[in-house]
């Protein structure tokens, strides 16, 4: 059975942490560097709700290093807390990076 651990959250309206697909780099970078186990995910706003986290329509990212969390914050904004999760149940449901940026057509025509 697995055990919940206190983990470090940040949460923002959705498209605030994805919109430009930095927080995606950014945990791809994370993920290369510290393994695909790393404890660093994003959760969408159906995973936000799944988890039983607070907020409508946010979307957050949850790690177990709260620098990374204060740095993230920062970087995009939001509202961070602490909160119990299970991490196996993290690591089945979180696992997928962020979703890609929208690219918008900027040419003139």
């Amino acid at each position: 059975m697995s055990e919940t651990q206190a983990l470090y959250v940040l949460l923002a309206p959705t498209g605030q942490l994805t919109g430009n697909g930095q927080l995606r780099e950014t945990i791809r970078e994370r993920r290369k560097r510290n393994g695909d186990d790393v404890a660093f995910w994003y959760l969408s706003p159906e995973l936000v709700q799944k988890f039983n986290l607070p907020g409508t329509e946010v979307e957050a990212v949850v790690a177990n290093e709260l620098t990374a969390i204060n740095w993230l914050k920062m970087r995009f904004g939001g509202e961070s807390c602490s909160i119990q999760l299970d991490v196996d149940q993290l690591h089945e449901h979180a696992s997928s990076l962020p979703p890609a940026p929208t690219n918008r057509d900027l040419s003139i025509q």
